[in-house]
Protein backbone atom coordinates (compact mmCIF):
# COMPACT_ATOMS: atom_id res chain seq x y z
CA UNK A 1 0.00 0.00 0.00
CA UNK A 2 1.34 3.40 -0.95
CA UNK A 3 0.52 6.66 0.80
CA UNK A 4 -0.29 9.56 -1.47
CA UNK A 5 1.46 12.83 -0.75
CA UNK A 6 -0.61 15.92 -1.40
CA UNK A 7 0.82 18.36 -3.89
CA UNK A 8 0.10 22.05 -3.39
CA UNK A 9 0.30 23.96 -6.66
CA UNK A 10 0.40 27.73 -7.26
CA UNK A 11 -3.12 29.08 -6.95
CA UNK A 12 -4.28 26.42 -4.47
CA UNK A 13 -5.95 27.68 -1.30
CA UNK A 14 -5.18 25.84 1.94
CA UNK A 15 -5.27 26.30 5.70
CA UNK A 16 -1.99 26.60 7.55
CA UNK A 17 -2.48 23.11 8.98
CA UNK A 18 -2.76 21.70 5.48
CA UNK A 19 0.28 23.69 4.34
CA UNK A 20 2.35 22.48 7.28
CA UNK A 21 1.49 18.88 6.46
CA UNK A 22 3.23 19.33 3.10
CA UNK A 23 5.94 21.96 3.66
CA UNK A 24 6.42 21.96 7.44
CA UNK A 25 7.02 25.08 9.48
CA UNK A 26 5.55 26.75 12.53
CA UNK A 27 1.79 27.01 13.24
CA UNK A 28 2.17 30.76 13.70
CA UNK A 29 4.28 33.66 12.53
CA UNK A 30 5.01 35.10 9.11
CA UNK A 31 8.39 33.43 8.43
CA UNK A 32 8.37 29.69 9.12
CA UNK A 33 11.56 27.69 8.45
CA UNK A 34 11.42 23.90 8.06
CA UNK A 35 13.87 21.24 6.90
CA UNK A 36 13.60 21.93 3.16
CA UNK A 37 11.45 25.07 3.00
CA UNK A 38 10.90 28.49 4.45
CA UNK A 39 7.20 29.29 4.26
CA UNK A 40 6.47 33.01 4.00
CA UNK A 41 2.97 34.12 4.95
CA UNK A 42 1.74 37.50 3.80
CA UNK A 43 -1.37 39.17 5.17
CA UNK A 44 -2.39 42.30 3.21
CA UNK A 45 -4.39 43.74 6.11
CA UNK A 46 -1.58 43.32 8.62
CA UNK A 47 0.96 44.76 6.20
CA UNK A 48 -1.10 47.84 5.46
CA UNK A 49 -1.61 48.49 9.18
CA UNK A 50 2.14 48.29 9.70
CA UNK A 51 3.00 50.63 6.85
CA UNK A 52 4.01 48.30 4.02
CA UNK A 53 2.71 46.17 1.16
CA UNK A 54 3.92 42.74 0.11
CA UNK A 55 3.38 41.86 -3.52
CA UNK A 56 4.58 41.90 -7.09
CA UNK A 57 6.14 45.02 -8.54
CA UNK A 58 4.31 46.06 -11.69
CA UNK A 59 7.65 47.08 -13.20
CA UNK A 60 9.84 44.18 -14.34
CA UNK A 61 13.56 44.40 -14.96
CA UNK A 62 15.87 42.45 -17.27
CA UNK A 63 15.48 39.29 -15.16
CA UNK A 64 11.70 39.45 -15.02
CA UNK A 65 9.20 39.95 -12.19
CA UNK A 66 10.02 40.71 -8.55
CA UNK A 67 7.94 39.94 -5.47
CA UNK A 68 8.65 42.14 -2.44
CA UNK A 69 8.27 40.53 0.98
CA UNK A 70 8.76 42.52 4.18
CA UNK A 71 10.75 40.91 6.96
CA UNK A 72 9.79 40.05 10.54
CA UNK A 73 9.31 42.58 13.32
CA UNK A 74 6.21 44.71 13.91
CA UNK A 75 7.74 47.23 16.29
CA UNK A 76 10.93 49.23 15.95
CA UNK A 77 13.65 48.68 13.38
CA UNK A 78 13.87 45.21 11.89
CA UNK A 79 17.14 43.32 12.18
CA UNK A 80 19.14 40.26 11.15
CA UNK A 81 20.66 39.95 14.63
CA UNK A 82 19.74 37.86 17.65
CA UNK A 83 16.42 36.17 18.30
CA UNK A 84 14.49 39.01 16.65
CA UNK A 85 16.39 38.43 13.41
CA UNK A 86 15.97 34.65 13.26
CA UNK A 87 13.28 34.70 10.58
CA UNK A 88 15.04 37.29 8.47
CA UNK A 89 18.28 35.29 8.61
CA UNK A 90 16.43 32.17 7.47
CA UNK A 91 15.39 34.00 4.30
CA UNK A 92 18.85 35.45 3.76
CA UNK A 93 20.48 32.03 4.16
CA UNK A 94 17.89 29.90 2.39
CA UNK A 95 20.12 29.00 -0.57
CA UNK A 96 23.15 27.84 1.41
CA UNK A 97 20.85 25.84 3.70
CA UNK A 98 19.11 24.16 0.77
CA UNK A 99 15.67 25.58 1.50
CA UNK A 100 13.09 26.82 -0.98
CA UNK A 101 11.17 30.02 -0.25
CA UNK A 102 7.43 29.35 -0.57
CA UNK A 103 5.09 32.33 -0.48
CA UNK A 104 1.47 32.29 0.66
CA UNK A 105 -0.99 35.17 0.88
CA UNK A 106 -4.06 35.26 3.12
CA UNK A 107 -7.33 35.18 1.20
CA UNK A 108 -10.05 34.60 3.80
CA UNK A 109 -11.36 32.10 6.34
CA UNK A 110 -12.91 28.67 6.30
CA UNK A 111 -16.71 29.20 6.21
CA UNK A 112 -18.20 29.05 9.69
CA UNK A 113 -14.85 29.26 11.49
CA UNK A 114 -12.03 31.62 12.31
CA UNK A 115 -9.43 29.50 10.52
CA UNK A 116 -7.54 31.54 7.94
CA UNK A 117 -6.95 30.33 4.41
CA UNK A 118 -3.90 31.11 2.27
CA UNK A 119 -3.29 31.00 -1.47
CA UNK A 120 0.01 29.49 -2.60
CA UNK A 121 1.91 31.80 -4.95
CA UNK A 122 4.83 29.49 -5.68
CA UNK A 123 8.52 28.85 -5.00
CA UNK A 124 10.97 31.75 -4.99
CA UNK A 125 14.63 32.55 -4.44
CA UNK A 126 16.33 35.77 -3.39
CA UNK A 127 17.32 38.13 -6.19
CA UNK A 128 21.09 37.60 -6.60
CA UNK A 129 21.70 41.17 -7.74
CA UNK A 130 19.98 42.93 -4.85
CA UNK A 131 18.63 40.43 -2.30
CA UNK A 132 16.93 43.06 -0.18
CA UNK A 133 16.63 46.77 0.47
CA UNK A 134 16.06 48.83 3.58
CA UNK A 135 12.91 50.91 3.61
CA UNK A 136 11.52 53.56 5.95
CA UNK A 137 7.87 52.99 6.84
CA UNK A 138 5.30 54.47 9.21
CA UNK A 139 4.21 51.65 11.50
CA UNK A 140 0.90 50.85 13.13
CA UNK A 141 1.88 53.07 16.08
CA UNK A 142 2.68 55.86 13.58
CA UNK A 143 6.35 55.70 14.54
CA UNK A 144 8.91 55.66 11.75
CA UNK A 145 11.03 52.53 11.54
CA UNK A 146 13.37 50.71 9.16
CA UNK A 147 12.22 47.43 7.64
CA UNK A 148 14.00 44.96 5.42
CA UNK A 149 12.23 44.26 2.14
CA UNK A 150 13.33 41.05 0.45
CA UNK A 151 13.33 40.94 -3.34
CA UNK A 152 12.16 37.50 -4.46
CA UNK A 153 12.44 35.96 -7.92
CA UNK A 154 10.03 33.20 -8.95
CA UNK A 155 11.58 29.77 -9.47
CA UNK A 156 8.67 28.87 -11.73
CA UNK A 157 7.13 30.63 -14.70
CA UNK A 158 4.45 32.28 -12.57
CA UNK A 159 1.82 34.69 -13.84
CA UNK A 160 1.30 37.37 -11.17
CA UNK A 161 -2.36 37.84 -10.26
CA UNK A 162 -3.55 41.43 -10.36
CA UNK A 163 -4.73 41.33 -6.74
CA UNK A 164 -1.19 40.47 -5.67
CA UNK A 165 0.43 43.51 -7.35
CA UNK A 166 1.52 46.30 -5.00
CA UNK A 167 -0.74 49.37 -5.32
CA UNK A 168 0.71 52.16 -7.42
CA UNK A 169 1.73 55.40 -5.76
CA UNK A 170 -1.08 57.93 -5.83
CA UNK A 171 1.37 60.81 -5.78
CA UNK A 172 5.08 61.42 -6.10
CA UNK A 173 6.85 61.73 -2.75
CA UNK A 174 10.47 62.10 -1.70
CA UNK A 175 11.29 61.51 1.94
CA UNK A 176 14.57 62.21 3.70
CA UNK A 177 15.51 59.01 5.56
CA UNK A 178 18.47 57.74 7.60
CA UNK A 179 21.41 56.38 5.62
CA UNK A 180 21.49 52.59 5.36
CA UNK A 181 23.39 50.62 2.78
CA UNK A 182 22.55 47.06 1.86
CA UNK A 183 26.20 46.19 1.56
CA UNK A 184 27.21 48.19 4.64
CA UNK A 185 28.27 45.22 6.78
CA UNK A 186 30.34 43.25 4.27
CA UNK A 187 33.41 44.48 6.14
CA UNK A 188 32.36 42.93 9.45
CA UNK A 189 34.26 39.87 10.63
CA UNK A 190 31.25 37.74 11.56
CA UNK A 191 29.18 36.80 8.52
CA UNK A 192 25.46 36.19 8.83
CA UNK A 193 25.64 34.05 5.75
CA UNK A 194 27.76 32.74 2.96
CA UNK A 195 27.13 30.69 -0.10
CA UNK A 196 25.27 31.23 -3.33
CA UNK A 197 22.06 32.91 -4.33
CA UNK A 198 20.88 31.12 -7.48
CA UNK A 199 19.42 33.04 -10.34
CA UNK A 200 15.78 32.28 -11.21
CA UNK A 201 15.99 29.31 -13.56
CA UNK A 202 13.50 30.19 -16.26
CA UNK A 203 14.49 33.85 -16.36
CA UNK A 204 18.15 33.07 -16.87
CA UNK A 205 17.37 30.90 -19.88
CA UNK A 206 15.28 33.64 -21.46
CA UNK A 207 17.25 36.75 -20.65
CA UNK A 208 20.52 36.16 -18.87
CA UNK A 209 22.56 38.73 -17.01
CA UNK A 210 26.01 40.25 -17.05
CA UNK A 211 25.96 41.38 -13.44
CA UNK A 212 27.10 39.55 -10.35
CA UNK A 213 25.27 39.08 -7.10
CA UNK A 214 25.48 41.94 -4.62
CA UNK A 215 26.88 41.29 -1.15
CA UNK A 216 24.32 41.64 1.63
CA UNK A 217 24.06 43.89 4.61
CA UNK A 218 24.76 42.29 7.98
CA UNK A 219 27.31 40.02 6.31
CA UNK A 220 31.00 39.89 5.62
CA UNK A 221 30.66 37.40 2.81
CA UNK A 222 29.72 37.98 -0.78
CA UNK A 223 27.26 36.01 -2.83
CA UNK A 224 28.45 34.44 -6.05
CA UNK A 225 26.55 33.03 -8.98
CA UNK A 226 26.52 29.20 -8.96
CA UNK A 227 28.70 27.33 -11.45
CA UNK A 228 25.58 26.08 -13.25
CA UNK A 229 25.06 29.55 -14.64
CA UNK A 230 28.63 30.09 -15.85
CA UNK A 231 27.46 30.02 -19.46
CA UNK A 232 25.48 33.19 -18.80
CA UNK A 233 27.81 34.96 -16.41
CA UNK A 234 31.56 34.45 -16.67
CA UNK A 235 33.62 34.12 -13.53
CA UNK A 236 35.71 37.09 -14.59
CA UNK A 237 32.63 39.29 -15.01
CA UNK A 238 31.15 38.06 -11.73
CA UNK A 239 34.38 38.76 -9.86
CA UNK A 240 34.71 42.23 -11.37
CA UNK A 241 31.13 43.14 -10.52
CA UNK A 242 31.46 41.84 -6.96
CA UNK A 243 34.62 43.89 -6.45
CA UNK A 244 32.81 46.95 -7.83
CA UNK A 245 29.92 46.47 -5.39
CA UNK A 246 32.33 46.17 -2.47
CA UNK A 247 34.16 49.29 -3.58
CA UNK A 248 30.93 51.22 -3.91
CA UNK A 249 29.84 50.23 -0.40
CA UNK A 250 33.19 51.08 1.15
CA UNK A 251 33.49 54.31 -0.83
CA UNK A 252 30.01 55.53 0.13
CA UNK A 253 30.60 54.71 3.79
CA UNK A 254 33.97 56.44 3.76
CA UNK A 255 32.62 59.63 2.22
CA UNK A 256 29.64 59.64 4.55
CA UNK A 257 32.06 59.36 7.50
CA UNK A 258 34.04 62.25 6.00
CA UNK A 259 30.92 64.42 5.74
CA UNK A 260 29.81 63.48 9.24
CA UNK A 261 33.25 64.36 10.64
CA UNK A 262 32.93 67.77 8.98
CA UNK A 263 29.68 68.34 10.89
CA UNK A 264 27.34 67.71 7.98
CA UNK A 265 23.96 66.04 8.34
CA UNK A 266 23.71 63.08 5.97
CA UNK A 267 21.06 60.61 4.91
CA UNK A 268 19.31 59.44 1.77
CA UNK A 269 16.05 59.97 -0.07
CA UNK A 270 13.31 57.40 -0.48
CA UNK A 271 11.28 58.23 -3.58
CA UNK A 272 7.87 57.02 -4.71
CA UNK A 273 6.84 58.07 -8.22
CA UNK A 274 3.17 58.53 -9.05
CA UNK A 275 1.81 55.62 -11.06
CA UNK A 276 4.67 53.24 -10.17
CA UNK A 277 4.85 50.46 -7.58
CA UNK A 278 8.62 50.42 -7.07
CA UNK A 279 10.48 52.57 -4.55
CA UNK A 280 13.69 54.41 -5.43
CA UNK A 281 16.44 55.13 -2.92
CA UNK A 282 19.39 57.45 -3.44
CA UNK A 283 22.93 56.60 -2.37
CA UNK A 284 23.85 59.59 -0.20
CA UNK A 285 22.48 63.07 0.49
CA UNK A 286 24.25 65.91 2.27
CA UNK A 287 21.41 67.83 3.94
CA UNK A 288 23.75 70.56 5.15
CA UNK A 289 24.89 71.66 1.69
CA UNK A 290 21.95 70.23 -0.33
CA UNK A 291 24.10 67.87 -2.40
CA UNK A 292 22.95 64.57 -3.88
CA UNK A 293 25.60 61.90 -4.47
CA UNK A 294 25.45 58.81 -6.68
CA UNK A 295 28.29 56.39 -6.01
CA UNK A 296 29.81 53.77 -8.25
CA UNK A 297 32.36 51.07 -7.54
CA UNK A 298 34.41 51.74 -10.64
CA UNK A 299 35.32 54.80 -12.67
CA UNK A 300 34.75 53.23 -16.05
CA UNK A 301 32.96 55.10 -18.81
CA UNK A 302 29.96 52.79 -18.43
CA UNK A 303 29.63 53.43 -14.70
CA UNK A 304 30.08 57.18 -15.08
CA UNK A 305 27.28 57.24 -17.65
CA UNK A 306 25.06 55.16 -15.40
CA UNK A 307 25.75 57.38 -12.39
CA UNK A 308 25.01 60.47 -14.49
CA UNK A 309 21.61 59.15 -15.52
CA UNK A 310 20.70 58.12 -11.99
CA UNK A 311 21.71 61.36 -10.30
CA UNK A 312 19.85 63.42 -12.92
CA UNK A 313 16.77 61.27 -12.44
CA UNK A 314 16.75 61.24 -8.63
CA UNK A 315 17.67 64.89 -8.31
CA UNK A 316 14.34 65.97 -9.84
CA UNK A 317 12.52 64.78 -6.74
CA UNK A 318 14.86 65.89 -3.95
CA UNK A 319 13.69 68.97 -2.08
CA UNK A 320 14.64 70.58 1.20
CA UNK A 321 12.83 73.16 3.36
CA UNK A 322 16.21 74.71 4.16
CA UNK A 323 17.38 75.05 0.55
CA UNK A 324 15.81 76.48 -2.58
CA UNK A 325 15.66 74.57 -5.82
CA UNK A 326 17.05 71.19 -6.78
CA UNK A 327 20.22 69.85 -5.12
CA UNK A 328 23.65 70.01 -6.59
CA UNK A 329 24.35 66.67 -8.26
CA UNK A 330 27.67 64.89 -7.78
CA UNK A 331 28.94 61.42 -8.68
CA UNK A 332 31.28 59.67 -6.25
CA UNK A 333 34.00 57.47 -7.74
CA UNK A 334 36.93 55.36 -6.45
CA UNK A 335 39.36 56.99 -8.91
CA UNK A 336 39.46 59.73 -11.53
CA UNK A 337 37.15 59.11 -14.49
CA UNK A 338 38.32 59.14 -18.14
CA UNK A 339 39.34 62.74 -18.99
CA UNK A 340 36.62 63.33 -21.59
CA UNK A 341 33.94 62.40 -19.06
CA UNK A 342 34.49 65.73 -17.33
CA UNK A 343 33.15 67.52 -20.40
CA UNK A 344 30.05 65.32 -20.36
CA UNK A 345 29.46 65.93 -16.65
CA UNK A 346 30.00 69.68 -17.07
CA UNK A 347 27.37 69.76 -19.81
CA UNK A 348 24.78 68.58 -17.27
CA UNK A 349 26.25 70.57 -14.36
CA UNK A 350 27.15 67.42 -12.46
CA UNK A 351 30.23 67.43 -10.27
CA UNK A 352 32.61 64.58 -9.46
CA UNK A 353 34.40 63.57 -6.28
CA UNK A 354 36.91 60.74 -6.39
CA UNK A 355 39.45 59.18 -4.07
CA UNK A 356 43.07 59.95 -4.89
CA UNK A 357 46.06 57.67 -4.53
CA UNK A 358 46.71 59.09 -1.06
CA UNK A 359 43.18 58.21 0.09
CA UNK A 360 41.98 61.80 0.15
CA UNK A 361 38.89 62.88 -1.74
CA UNK A 362 39.60 65.03 -4.78
CA UNK A 363 36.88 67.56 -5.52
CA UNK A 364 35.67 67.38 -1.91
CA UNK A 365 32.87 69.92 -1.48
CA UNK A 366 33.43 70.42 2.27
CA UNK A 367 36.66 72.34 1.76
Amino acid sequence: MTTSIEVIKPGDVRTRTEIRAVFGGSPQGGICPADDNVSLYSDPDVGERNGYYDGWLAEEDELGPIFEYTGAGKNGDQTFDGVAGTGNRSILRHAEQGRALRVFTRVGKVPGSGTKTHRYLGAFTLDPLQPYVWRRVHGEDRQDRNVVVFRLRPEEDLQPAQQDVIPVAGETTAEFVPFQLVTAAIFQSEPATSGALPLPKQRVRKRGSTRAAAPNAETSGSFVVPEAFSTKLSLRAATAATVAVRREAELTQAYKAHLDAAGHRTGAFQIKVKGLTSTLRTDLYDATDHVLYEAKGSSSREDVRMALGQVLDYGRYVTSPEHAGEPRRVILLPAAPPPDMYALLDRYEVGVVYRGDDGRFVGDLTR
